[in-house]
């Protein structure tokens, strides 16, 4: 029986951290060649750090941590703010079905969300930053949309009912309907991965040669033949028992595992190079659309000091007393029995 030091006990799991521990698709497979461009496509549109840009607001989805320490899904929102906007102009009316944002009284976000029972609607904050957008030192509000726990869909696709309907007021799924991002197909997904067979080095010649050889007789299509080399052959030739046709056999310098990988190796290599070419001429275009458009506006810049009256000072414990005892004469903190 096991000493009760070795044992190694395993905390229990907050319910809070069921649903995010099967947020991320997990580590980074390496499915077989047949499923690259799938499983790239499944990360592309999973991944967590996209952002969804609509021009007046931006939103990603992600994990936040929240006040008890655990990370929670969530839905990062964020609207551009002038820069003497302060926390007290802005108002934000929240409900499972929309959103309403008003700042000095004019409506900046008032739209509909797309679905109604994801949104954690209590426990949904904003709060007022300063980050830098386009180049720009911008003030922006922050909205953190939590997800509710037990919803099994992940908001990857569209938070408001706007995003799905073009300028022409065609829906963007009319023609083709697209599938919800929940935890059933992420699952399917991986569980539909293959694990690619090891890679071979040159002098490693064994391989399952049965399924290539084509064992079948080029005239009659049976099944029955024998791959021989005669006296007379210069090579290796398919003779057929039920017919008297005659064949030459699939010969090959490399055995059908290395020459399958070698192939495999070939297309890999042109795909690389494909996509080398084309992030390069996708930088090309950014880098013509940034020189057009010329400098960024900065009439709504923050200043680089502008948090500088809220740094916090550091205090001794004789510094902090004395200077609560002052603010509580002067009246600043009013002290409270409970």
């Amino acid at each position: 029986m096991a000493s009760a030091g070795s044992t190694k006990i395993e905390p229990p799991v907050p319910p809070v951290m069921k649903r995010s521990m099967l947020a991320p698709h997990g580590p980074v497979l390496r499915p077989q060649y047949e499923q690259e461009e799938e499983w790239e496509e499944f990360c592309e549109r999973t991944d967590m750090s996209k952002v969804h840009d609509f021009g007046r607001y931006w939103w990603r989805y992600g994990r936040d941590e929240d006040d008890d320490g655990f990370l929670r899904e969530a839905v990062f929102l964020e609207v551009p703010l002038r820069k003497d906007v302060a926390a007290k102009q802005v108002r934000a009316n929240l409900n499972t079905r929309h959103l309403t944002i008003f700042v000095n009284g004019e409506t900046v976000i008032d739209e509909d969300f797309e679905d109604s029972q994801w949104l954690n609607v209590s426990e949904s904050y904003w709060e007022i930053e300063v980050k830098e957008v386009k180049k720009v030192r911008r003030k922006v509000l922050k909205y953190v949309l939590y997800i509710i726990m037990e919803c099994p869909k992940y908001i990857t696709q569209f938070l408001f009912e706007c995003e799905k309907t073009e300028d022409d007021g065609r829906f963007l799924d009319q023609d083709e309907q697209e599938e919800e991002d929940n935890i059933d197909d992420r699952l399917r997904m991986i569980a539909k991965m293959k694990e690619p067979e090891p890679y071979r080095d040159a002098d490693v010649w064994f391989s399952e040669t049965e399924e290539e050889e084509e064992r079948w007789c080029d005239g009659c299509g049976s099944t029955r033949i024998v791959v021989m080399k005669k006296h007379t052959d210069s090579k290796y030739m398919k003779y057929c028992n039920d017919c008297p046709f005659v064949s030459p056999a699939k010969d090959n310098s490399l055995p059908t595992g290395l020459l399958k990988q070698k192939d495999i190796d070939e297309k890999r290599a042109r795909k690389k190079r494909l996509k080398a070419r084309k992030e390069a001429a996708k930088q090309r275009m950014e880098a013509d659309a940034e020189r057009r458009a010329g400098e960024p506006d900065r009439s709504e810049e923050v200043p680089e000091d502008w948090n500088a009256s809220e740094k916090t000072r550091i205090y001794t414990d004789a510094e902090f007393c004395d200077t609560l005892t002052k603010a509580l004469k002067r009246g600043e903190i009013k002290w409270e029995d409970y």
